[in-house]
């Protein structure tokens, strides 16, 4: 029967539509990532999608993800390659009813295989912002023979290492180091930013880290840490370094070391060893350190080690001081000489287990630790101003403290399941035996004739023993919620909790030496015993969400906090209980290539100490008696930080902004009370208050202008910043409130073979406080009353400018600089300013003899200008003689250093209300022979790493 055209027509399109519904229903996509070890994204990987009848290709975009659509087979296969990584393949299948299969970020390891040299025309990029992570790519900046990777650093934008190799970036401090995104041996950033050569290095990356819990969870919540993670060039991603020596010299010195660093990959080993003794011009140091340590992978999935290191020293010192403080009642100044030796051993063992096989992640580790110390030193102190009087002090000391403890975290993360459940704990452990003997003769004059008055003597012997025990736990269940069909956003809502119990005790028994009889006996009054026990709580709500270039976190935190401590010896119990609720906030965008954007907002609590609790007068210092609050509250802090980072592709433009605010409910004052006493001086008696008001707010930037095809570079940093300080002074609370002000223009010029460099800086600080880590160090040794808190600001303008150049030739190295320093300070109370200037002028010069033969010189002037100690302008001056063997790996030196016996190191610092000026005797004059052996290997290359 023959079909008319109209039928055969319509059958065909039924046909052809057909075909087409049953391709659609059979058409399928898969999506996913490609990130390095560190788990920052890579561009520009190739994704080849193999099946039997066809090969789809797919190229990750700038955030490192890729897709493919319209697959019509059950199983492929996909294979993935870029520069510089590993090649790696697997293989997949879609489930019955699956249509869009989201794989797991999938992770490149750096390749093991050297690459050949390849010259590359285009201008690289010196910085790439991502979320949570800013890179710099050295191949943009400078990187010279002998160079290590802290040279490298100290030419990033927003990056600052000082003489100690502290890194921080925009003024926050890197905590660990990772190298291609694993634990680097002990994680130590200034142990080897000095040590491994800048030449290894492709790319370094400061990361905000959440931690290796949220990295596998994918869920970051809570404030992050700074990271700082080396992505090594191909082929350096293992190595052997190290070195040997050994050395005598003048003023009893000699010493040996040894250290050795074995790297593949996850595989770490490392030993080391020295010892060394000398006179030091105020007695003898002495110091030996040794340890080892070994970190490798166990199958898989699993890797762990262990270390153990000691170290036993001892330190004789000898120092002059002169503290200025302003009151508004009058001056104080206090002029000391100390002196002393000091000592002690620790023993530290530790041990870590890591297990993730991308399903379930757990981590373990644990750690003990045996601290003695020993001091001895004394004290002449005399008194100007508001209070005229001398101390003769002296004590001695013995402590044994011991501590141990060992934590876990687990997470599972079901594979077929977006829901999340996490686990923590830990225990801790730690005590303190320790005996202490004071003596203290105080000298009271008359303040008008000067004529001394009376002669007080006081001995005493304290026994101290306290321990502490310590548990916590924690877990987080993360509820995940379905994801909108065909796209990559993850959406969990997480309810946690976390508490910590604390349990201590403190016993301190004070004996007085009666100075007519000779007995000696317990004294009630000045003895304590104490048991305290804490129960800090956490509690949060959060809903996370993320996406491709979008993450953000909300959630509600309540924080119940509760403290008993009980008097043993009245036989009286406080307690004291607060709770506090705060919001949590975090975001991150990437509002377009290399332009991100970050906010976070979270609130703590801060327990009051022991100490500060107790309400037992502590008389070690008779001249600062401090006095415990049983009533005192836990503070809460509330932060907030949000920045934005912008860099152009192009011109290599930069820049960095971040604004930090922080308000402080019920932070833990010092109230200090100024006590008249019978002969018309002052004594000193610190209580401790909770006081609201207290709060702080900076914002600071850094922008980078680079031309010349990277060779000349421009920086602008600045911050600016208000703070309001609560302080309690007889009786009456004030607040010292400032806006601080800091600007700074830097330059650099690098020319093949020359480079200079320059930067000025100019601040302004009208609320200047050094916090309590001054406070803490001076008042270890009784010397008369404290550093306090008054309402009596010091202001100070600083200007400081300096200027260096370099020049490197085959055989010839030169470099010299200049510094100038200028410090103007001054207070609302008393008008008289106080100027400290210094000039430092520099210059080194090193000249290679026929390869082998190094001939170095040094010299360093300073000028010193407005300190209150006198006044030395030293010219130091230094020279070296070295002769190589085995291509300069075996060096035998000959160094002189300080030949004009000139060296010292004044200094001046600002706290508060308070100016501090100090000198350490030192024996700068040192003749020294010696013979030392450095290895720098990397990928089957050796490097050169120059001392600084």
């Amino acid at each position: 029967m023959k079909r008319s055209p109209a039928l055969r027509f319509i059958v065909t399109l039924l046909i052809f539509f057909g075909s087409l519904s049953l391709h659609a229903q059979q058409s399928r996509k898969v999506s996913g990532s490609i990130t390095d070890t560190a788990k920052t994204a890579i561009s520009g990987a190739t994704v080849l999608l193999i099946s039997e009848k066809d090969t789809l290709k797919s190229i990750t975009d700038s955030e490192g993800y890729f897709s493919f659509s319209k697959i019509t087979v059950n199983k492929f296969s996909l294979e993935i390659s870029s520069v510089a990584y590993q090649k790696v393949s697997f293989e997949h299948s879609f489930t019955e009813k699956e249509r869009h299969k989201r794989l797991e970020p999938i992770e490149l390891k750096p390749s093991n295989q050297m690459l050949k040299e390849v010259v590359i025309k285009g201008k690289p990029n010196p910085v790439r912002f991502m979320q949570d992570t800013v890179e710099f790519n050295a191949e943009a900046f400078q990187v010279l023979e002998g160079d290590n990777v802290a040279d490298l650093i100290k030419q990033f934008p927003g990056m600052e290492v000082d003489d100690q190799y502290n890194v921080k970036s925009m003024g926050k401090q890197m905590v660990k180091l990772r190298v291609n995104g694993e634990d680097f041996f002990t994680g130590d950033v200034n142990e080897f930013i000095r040590r491994l050569p800048a030449g290894i290095v492709s790319k370094i990356q400061v990361i905000d880290d959440f931690g290796d819990e949220a990295n596998f969870t994918g869920i970051k919540v809570g404030e992050p840490r700074k990271l700082l993670n080396i992505v090594t060039k191909p082929g350096m991603d293992n190595g052997t370094f190290g070195n040997a020596s050994a050395n005598a010299g003048s003023n009893d010195m000699i010493g040996s070391g040894l250290s050795g660093n074995l790297w593949k990959g996850g595989k770490q080993t490392s030993a080391q060893g020295n010892i060394g003794t000398q006179n030091n011009g105020a007695g003898t140091s002495r110091n030996i350190t040794g340890g080892f340590s070994h970190n490798d992978k166990f199958g898989k999935h699993t890797r762990g080690g262990f270390g153990y290191n000691f170290r036993n020293n001892s330190n004789a010192f000898s120092q002059e001081q002169v503290m200025e403080s302003v009151y508004p009642e009058g001056t104080f100044v206090n002029n000391s000489r100390s002196a002393g030796d000091n000592g002690g051993s620790r023993h530290h063992l530790n041990g870590n287990l890591h297990f993730n096989n991308k399903k379930l992640f757990l981590t373990t580790n644990f750690n003990g630790a045996l601290n003695r110390s020993n001091a001895a030193n004394s004290s002449a102190t005399n008194q100007f101003g508001l209070v005229r009087q001398d101390l003769r002090n002296s004590t001695q000391s013995k402590n044994s403290t011991p501590n141990l403890n060992a934590s876990f975290s687990a997470a599972r993360k079901p594979s077929k399941s977006p829901h999340r459940i996490t686990f923590s704990g830990g225990v801790s452990t730690s005590g303190n035996n320790g005996t202490q003997q004071i003596n203290t003769n105080t000298l009271y004059y008359n303040k008008a004739t000067g004529a001394l008055e009376k002669d007080s003597v006081l001995n005493r012997d304290l026994l101290n023993r306290s321990d502490s025990r310590g548990f916590n736990a924690g877990f987080n269940y993360s509820f995940g919620f379905k994801k909108p069909k065909d796209s990559l956003v993850n959406r969990h809502l997480t309810l946690g909790y976390s508490g910590n119990i604390n349990l201590s005790s403190s016993e301190v028994s004070t004996f007085v030496n009666d100075n007519i009889t000779g007995r000696v006996a317990l004294v009630d009054s000045l003895s304590q015993s104490f048991r305290s026990t804490s129960l800090s709580q956490s509690i949060n709500l959060d809903y996370n969400y993320s996406r491709k270039n979008f993450r953000y976190n909300f959630g509600i935190n309540a924080r119940p906090n509760m403290l008993s401590n009980e008097d043993l010896k009245l036989k009286q119990k406080f307690v004291n209980n607060t709770f506090n609720y705060a919001p949590s906030v975090s975001l991150g965008k990437t509002l377009a290539k290399n332009k991100t954007i970050s906010a976070s907002y979270n609130g703590s609590n801060n327990n009051p100490s022991i100490h500060q609790l107790q309400p037992i007068r502590n008389t070690q210092n008779l001249q600062n008696i401090v006095v415990g609050n049983p009533d005192l509250k836990a503070s809460f802090n509330h932060s907030m930080r949000l920045s934005f980072n912008y860099n152009h592709a192009k011109t290599g433009f930069s820049v960095q902004t971040g604004l930090n605010a922080n308000v402080t409910q019920r932070e833990i004052v010092d109230h200090v009370i100024l006590i008249p006493d019978t002969l018309d001086s002052y004594r000193q008696i610190t209580r401790y208050e909770n006081v609201n008001g207290n709060y702080g707010v900076n914002a600071n930037y850094y922008a980078n202008f680079p031309f010349l095809k990277n060779k000349l570079f421009f920086g602008l940093s600045g911050n600016i910043g208000r703070s309001n300080r609560a302080i309690l002074f007889n009786n009456q609370r004030a607040f010292g409130s400032g806006l601080n002000f800091a600007q700074r223009l830097n330059g650099r010029y690098n020319f093949k073979k020359f480079n200079v460099s320059m930067n000025l800086n100019y601040s302004v600080t009208n609320n200047n406080d050094a916090g309590s880590l001054l406070r803490t160090a001076y008042m270890q040794q009784p010397m008369g009353l404290g550093m306090i808190s008054a309402p009596a600001f010091f202001r100070s303008n600083a200007l400081q400018m300096n200027i260096n150049g370099s020049m490197r030739l085959k055989t010839l190295s030169l470099s010299a600089g200049g510094n100038y320093a200028n410090t103007r300070s001054g207070t609302g109370v008393d008008s008289t300013l106080r100027d400290v200037s210094n000039i430092n002028l520099n210059m080194q010069a090193e000249l290679t003899v026929k390869k082998s033969y190094h001939i170095r010189f040094d010299a360093y002037k300073r000028i010193n200008y407005g300190y209150a100690l006198q006044e030395a302008n030293p010219l130091v001056i230094n020279m070296a003689l070295s002769k190589g063997f085995l291509k300069n790996t075996l060096r035998f030196n000959l160094s002189g250093n300080d030949l004009l016996a000139q060296g010292n190191n004044i200094s001046r610092v600002l706290s508060g209300n308070t100016i501090i000026d100090s000198r350490t005797k030192q024996q700068t004059r040192v003749f020294t022979l010696g013979l030392s052996y450095d290895l720098s290997k990397f990928g089957g290359r050796v490097f050169r790493v120059d001392a600084d």
